[in-house]
């Protein structure tokens, strides 16, 4: 409570200090073109994820979180994990620099899924197949929080990331072309061109080509990616989009982890080097990807529409890795360490469909904003997979060439390869209603899901009702408080002690909260209270590493998030959270009271920018930021190595500071105009930090590195 009431009374602090600039400063005086500003901070921006409709954000009553591809070029991101840092409630980049095969963060506490223009990305059930979207396709990124299964159907209660493709223009001509190089000889070219080919016929092509060495010793990332977009508009009512995507990375890092012996506990030896790498030169992970989608567009007139939108998704990939345990060797004085071997060949399929009918509809005095769905998806992985023996590494001066890399999983030393296939089918009938009465707003939505689960031996079926109602009012001056219920499930993919397969673990959450933007102006302001309770969870038992499902999870927290213009050309970007992510039910007591492993207590991100709006620096922008992510949980451990001093860990808080530099070149030369150059620089001061920490009793203490600093330059031309 005492964060709680800190925060509160900063909040209002600043909401005051906001509101009155929006009072002496007329909503069309406002200049934001120059400013760096998230989209959810405009003041007509609705937020499709959350409701699957056009619902301005500062109208749900639900936290969601918007980045746009403005934000993403200005910050410099290259991948979802770090378009996530200025979110609050979430973990970012929690394998930090040496683990980037696919994103991984943590929302409230929970892993959650993410979707792409409304239909679900899967990934492996079991391995490393899991598709990573290049940020050159993307429009927008919307993070919901909080339970979401009464829409999509199987989800986390942390909630989930939806992002959006860029689709065609109604404009003549236009495009961009950039060009990017920095630090650890990082570069990236993107191009985005497109046009309307006739009066009913628009196209849209768009790709990147971009790589980088790795902070480790010989690792290294490459990706060529292209996409294309066509919408023909084959009736005045009625729209079809296809969209037609392709990624090849040859290289993608080398998943390494640093011993936890060295950098979260004190080593004889001291502190491991950032640059250590555990594996060999010859490692790799190679992926492919591509994916077809198509969105049908219908409108009947008197407000109802038809939209219909489907995906198939195909994900190879191929690894082949030495590790390290991350646990010194018996009686080595903490310098040598024992290292495996594994290779996997993989491949995903899948099909998602989604169709939606949305119209409205009056009672008396209230407004009805309908939605009626149904779903499908079926996905396929299969994995060949083999985890074998390696030679020993001394992190300190480690030898490489002396260990082969497995080049399949029938190469792998000592080992015996090992086939996973599994079947995912669910479909799922959703509706809602959003009513208006004056400046109430009361959303309810309901779901029931049949569910399918196949481990290429035995079968699951499950069925599912979950729901979500919300209650928000809309105040004259623009303050909004609201509160919510909501329930989720999310099919597990484990087999029991007793030989069935898991069934869906469940969650539910409460959340209060209050939303503020002054009419007429782009500032928004939301803070909000929840407490989420997750039941039926996986966990192992200690003695005979059996899963059960015994598992009770529980976060509660505080978040605020504001996104604001300031006087004199400030712009502000702020989010805080402080959350409360525990285990109070498990098969393995020693993890009861600790958190969920990867997952913060908290983290704080502010982001102030100032543009010269005129004189000889007009258009200059500078910016500077600072972002935290307090402790996250590790798991629990016998650092004595005695196996009789069991403990749970945290790895430590960690702060760093950004900053950025924009200008367009047109206010030097009009012959210019168009070309813009830009300077990224993150972890200014090159802070050493981990990330976050794994560890497994008695068996493995992993620890990632966070990134050190990276400067980048970027020119630009856009038409």
């Amino acid at each position: 409570m005492r964060y709680f009431a800190l925060t509160l009374a900063s909040a209002s602090l600043m909401a005051v200090a906001i509101s009155a600039h929006a009072a002496e400063t007329p909503a069309a005086n406002v200049d934001t073109a120059d400013t760096i500003v998230v989209t959810a901070a405009r003041a007509d921006v609705t937020a499709d994820a959350g409701t699957k409709s056009a619902l301005p954000i500062a109208e749900t009553p639900q936290s969601i979180s918007v980045i746009s591809a403005r934000d993403i070029a200005d910050l410099g991101l290259a991948n979802l994990n770090q378009s996530l840092r200025y979110v609050a409630g979430v973990t970012p980049e929690t394998r930090g620099a040496g683990a980037e095969i696919y994103d991984q963060f943590t929302l409230r506490g929970f892993t959650v899924p993410v979707y792409l223009d409304g239909l679900k990305q899967f990934g492996s059930a079991t391995g490393y197949a899991v598709p990573q979207v290049d940020l050159s396709r993307i429009e927008t990124i919307e993070v919901v929080k909080g339970p979401a299964s009464a829409l999509y159907g199987q989800s986390s209660p942390g909630g989930l990331v939806a992002m959006s493709s860029k689709l065609p223009l109604d404009q003549a001509m236009y495009g961009s072309v950039a060009a990017t190089y920095g630090s650890y000889d990082l570069y990236r070219v993107d191009a985005d061109v497109g046009g309307k080919l006739s009066d009913t016929v628009a196209l849209r092509v768009y790709g990147s080509v971009n790589g980088a060495h790795t902070e480790q010793t010989f690792g290294s990332r490459a990706r060529q990616t292209i996409s294309a977009a066509l919408t023909w508009k084959f009736a005045p009512d009625t729209s079809l989009t296809v969209l037609g995507a392709y990624s090849h990375d040859p290289k993608n890092g080398n998943y390494s982890a640093a011993p936890g012996y060295g950098t979260l506990f004190a080593n004889p030896n001291g502190p491991i080097s950032t640059k250590y790498a555990d594996g060999e030169p010859d490692d790799f992970f190679r992926r492919n990807q591509a994916a077809g989608t198509y969105i049908l567009n219908h409108d009947f007139g008197s407000g109802w529409k038809f939209r219909a939108s489907g995906r198939y998704q195909f994900v190879g990939s191929d690894l082949g890795a030495i590790y390290e345990f991350g646990v010194p060797m018996p009686e080595t004085n903490d310098t040598v360490f024992g290292r495996g071997s594994y290779a996997t060949h993989e491949q995903l399929k899948n099909w998602t469909f989604d169709n939606q009918l949305t119209g409205k509809a009056t009672t008396g005095p209230v407004t009805h904003a309908l939605l009626f769905g149904v779903d499908y998806q079926t996905a396929h992985s299969l994995e060949v997979a083999a985890f074998g023996s390696a030679n020993t590494i001394t992190p300190y001066a480690p030898v490489y060439g002396t260990q082969p890399v497995p080049q399949s999983p029938y190469t792998t030393p000592g080992a015996t390869p090992g086939t996973y296939d599994y079947h995912l089918h669910q479909t799922g009938i959703y509706a809602q209603d959003a009513m208006s009465w004056g400046g109430l707003r009361l959303v309810v939505s309901g779901r029931h899901d049949w569910a399918e689960t196949n481990d290429g031996t035995n079968t699951q079926h499950d069925r599912k009702f979950t729901g979500r109602a919300g209650l928000l009012y809309k105040t004259d001056f623009g303050l909004a408080p609201y509160v919510s219920y909501a329930t989720s499930f999310e099919p597990q993919i484990a087999r029991l002690e007793d030989g069935s397969l898991a069934k869906p673990s469940l969650g539910k959450q409460v959340e209060v909260g209050a939303k503020y933007q002054p009419p007429g102006t782009p500032i928004l302001i939301s803070a909000a209270w929840y407490h989420i309770v997750q039941t039926g969870v996986l966990t192992s038992n200690p003695a005979t590493f059996a899963s059960t499902q015994s598992g009770k999870y529980r976060s509660e927290g505080f978040e605020i998030e504001a996104n604001a213009p300031l006087p004199y050309g400030f712009n502000l970007r702020a989010a805080y959270s402080h959350q409360h992510v525990r285990d109070i039910a498990d098969a393995d007591t020693r993890a009861v009271g600790g958190g969920l492993i990867g997952a913060g207590d908290g983290n704080l991100a502010v982001n102030v920018d100032w543009t010269a709006k005129q004189g000889p620096l007009k258009s200059l922008n500078v910016g500077a930021g600072v972002r935290r992510v307090d402790r996250v949980y590790a798991g629990v451990f016998d650092q004595t190595l005695t196996t009789t001093d069991y403990r749970q860990y945290y790895s430590p808080s960690y702060t760093v500071i950004d900053a950025l530099l924009h200008y367009d070149m047109a206010n030097m030369d009009q012959r210019l105009k168009g070309v813009t150059l830009a300077l990224n620089v993150t972890n200014l001061f090159d802070k050493k930090y981990l990330t976050s920490c794994y560890l497994y009793p008695a068996y493995d203490a992993w620890c990632w590195y966070g990134n050190r600093r990276t400067v980048q330059g970027t020119i630009a031309f856009h038409w």
